[in-house]
């Protein structure tokens, strides 16, 4: 539990919410103690004593620490309330940058349904459990105690030996029974999880279970899932009941032994009647503690599963990128022996793979399906590593780049992503261009008559993945987004592949005409469309078959001349 509780408080930078929490903490569990043994006062001096001329002071004071633990509990909740929610802010940023530095090989095996769960459930109740539990409640316990004990002894020392014999049964049962504790919290999270992916899984692919008629088998395998979370909880459940059978009768029998030991005490008058009151309520209230912090000490326990599931995201490797600036030009990408494959048990995409790409050219990549045209892509993006080789931009390998790599290589892939948010949003992100660059970029990639057909034009919603467009018309905005950032290379994997063969040509006449004097490397299925390229590279089995114009293609690659002639076929 040590070292979940180290994880937990080096997110904590609220210093002096901890300082006040703390000391509300302090005065939360001394002033009710001292109510008590006021009590024993107005009992022995005033009621017994006849001293009456004290009882107005001594029920002022009573009145004052009476109350005085529901002020200081009031102030230590709102103090660790806020300590709370600033370790969960900090731990999912944490959280979310972690999956953005995440190699896409990992990520890619990481389901979206359960990375949310982590966010909303794990991280939630990780930090519940570690400030307002265990650094709240758990030292509260655990400082009441140690006061109540010193009261306790001062009163009769026989009444504490009771407790803490009741303290060492309970040490024994948190032994046996705490590992338990940890492993049903474990289950019933990995369970939660399972629901949390069907239902993501239930929502994202809703279009394709309408058009396949598949509800009633999406709905009984969500049903099937949350069966097994109830049957999780219900198992946690019973032996929490368990338990409770177990210590209960502790609790309840700790406070008879108190009674008859401090009333042979009274009869034999070992102690005053207001000591027996009081000794009884400080022992009413020390067994009490007792159990909640044997409460808090499975509370750890349930801490350690929600650590490990967020730090089984957590610990992962993450893209090991290096710090060199990247303040000059492109001035050459290169390829050199470039060897890849999505896993150790896939056969190599690319093999031995050289090229050296022309800056300043509009370069074409063609091959089947299966060639290695949008590996070249991702790894040109970074999203992956070689296996063997290196991927090199000014013969420096791009890995040994800083994150600023990215302001000069961009990309449109097949099916780009949308934020749920504006049109605008969606285009600029968090740069700033004028109205004017805005409109003439998406003039030039003729979306701009469909987006002022909207009513709220650029302020219109996309909705969830940009759901309101068409795949046109996404392809075109994700287009216009590309050329709005300008960047030195801009990588076109099938980017418009959506789009009629008219709307097609003059959009790439167009990019051709933004983008002159720039590097753009265009990864196309359609020949037609690529044609005009200044070089086209023809991959064939992860290598180069051949490279060149269209023409002299034409007349030298056999590989070519056959996609060609295929693609005229159909």
């Amino acid at each position: 539990m040590s070292s979940s509780m180290i994880f937990m408080v080096k997110y904590i930078d609220k210093k002096r919410w901890l300082i006040l929490g703390y000391f509300a903490l302090f005065l939360e569990s001394i002033t009710g103690i001292v109510a008590i043994l006021l009590q024993r006062d107005l009992i022995d001096e005033v009621f017994t004593g006849k001293q009456y001329d004290k009882f107005p002071m001594l029920l002022a004071l009573f009145a004052v620490f009476f109350f005085g633990p529901k002020l200081w509990f009031t102030v230590r909740k709102v103090a660790f309330f806020h300590i709370g929610y600033q370790v969960q802010r900090s731990l999912t940023k944490d959280f979310l940058l972690k999956i953005y530095d995440m190699p896409t090989g990992s990520f890619n095996k990481e389901h979206v349904g359960k990375l949310l769960n982590h966010m909303r459930s794990d991280i939630a109740d990780a930090s519940d459990l570690a400030i307002n539990q265990l650094l709240s409640e758990a030292v509260k316990n655990v400082l009441t105690i140690i006061f109540l004990s010193y009261s306790v002894a001062h009163i009769s020392f026989i009444m504490l030996f009771v407790v803490i014999i009741v303290a060492i049964i309970y040490y024994v049962l948190l032994h046996k029974f705490g590992e338990k504790t940890k492993k049903f919290a474990q289950c019933v999270r990995q369970e939660k999880a399972k629901v949390s992916i069907t239902v993501e899984e239930s929502i994202s692919s809703v279009r394709e279970i309408v058009a396949y008629n598949r509800q009633g088998w999406q709905l009984k395998k969500y049903e099937e899932k949350f069966s097994d979370y109830f049957k999780a909880i219900l198992k946690q459940g019973i032996f929490k009941s368990k338990l409770l059978f177990v210590s209960e009768p502790f609790l309840f029998g700790t406070k008879l032994v108190a009674i008859f030991f401090g009333a042979v005490s009274v009869i034999y008058n070992k102690i005053s009647l207001g000591d027996f009151v009081a000794g009884f309520a400080l022992v009413d209230q020390l067994v009490t503690e007792l159990g909640q912090f044997f409460d808090q000490a499975f509370t750890g326990k349930r801490l350690v599963a929600s650590v490990e599931c967020i730090q089984s995201v957590m610990m992962k490797d993450s893209i090991k990128f290096g710090s060199k600036d990247f303040n000059c030009d492109i001035a050459s990408i290169k390829f050199k022996e470039v060897t890849f494959s999505y896993s150790e048990e896939a056969t190599p995409v690319l093999n031995d793979l050289t090229i050296d790409f022309p800056i300043g050219k509009k370069i074409a990549i063609v091959g089947e399906s299966g060639s290695g045209k949008s590996t070249i892509a991702q790894l040109l993006l970074r999203a992956y590593s070689p296996d063997k080789g290196e991927v090199l931009i000014n013969d420096v390998p791009i890995n040994f780049y800083g994150k600023h790599y990215t302001d000069k290589v961009s990309a449109v892939f097949q099916q780009p992503h949308f934020l749920p948010s504006s049109i605008r949003e969606n285009l600029v992100f968090d740069k700033e261009y004028d109205d004017i660059e805005l409109k003439k970029v998406c003039k030039e990639m003729l979306c701009y008559d469909f987006i002022t057909e909207f009513p709220r034009e650029y302020e219109t919603e996309v909705g969830e993945r940009g759901t309101t467009l068409s795949g046109g018309q996404k392809q075109r905005l994700a287009l216009a987004r590309a050329l709005l950032k300008n960047t030195e290379v801009l990588i076109l994997d099938e980017a418009t592949s959506a789009l009629d063969t008219e709307t097609e040509y003059w959009v790439q006449k167009n990019i051709d005409k933004l983008r002159q004097g720039k590097t753009t490397i265009i990864i196309a299925h359609r020949i037609s469309t690529i044609q005009n390229a200044d070089i086209i590279y023809v991959l064939h089995k992860g290598k180069v078959a051949a490279k060149g114009t269209h023409e002299s293609l034409m007349k030298e690659s056999p590989v070519y001349k056959k996609l060609y002639a295929v693609q005229q076929i159909c």
